[in-house]
């Protein structure tokens, strides 16, 4: 697991409700969407939306996600959060909780592997 500073991350805070902040890896978003975008910028616009709409139910209740996979290997409360696209194709929010902050460590998309040690950036 390798730190990183909150200037890796997005911030997005959910204020019409009792949501709380989320934050996210930019980085992941940048690529999966240049990778839709190249296929398919209305799916690229599509997925985003997805996203978007994702975050903000996490923000809502980020507790009644189940723990992901890789938890017990990384040593971390991970947990993760999966959306369909409208095609069908899976993605995994993965995450973890400090306080009143939700750190998004990554978007896994479909046929990626589980993260591995090292992979994840705390923040």
């Amino acid at each position: 697991m390798r730190n990183c500073g909150e200037d890796d991350f997005s911030r997005r805070d959910f204020s019409q409700g009792q949501g709380r902040s989320v934050q996210y890896r930019l980085l992941d978003q940048v690529q999966i969407v240049s990778w839709i975008k190249s296929r398919s910028p209305k799916g690229a616009n599509t997925w985003v939306n997805a996203l978007e709409r994702n975050l903000e139910q996490l923000s809502e209740s980020p507790d009644s996600n189940p723990r992901a996979v890789e938890a017990d290997d990384l040593e971390i409360d991970l947990r993760q959060r999966l959306f369909k696209t409208r095609r069908g194709n899976t993605y995994r929010l993965l995450f973890i909780m400090r306080d009143t902050t939700v750190y998004v460590l990554a978007i896994r998309g479909t046929g990626q592997d589980l993260a591995g040690p090292g992979e994840l950036e705390l923040p």
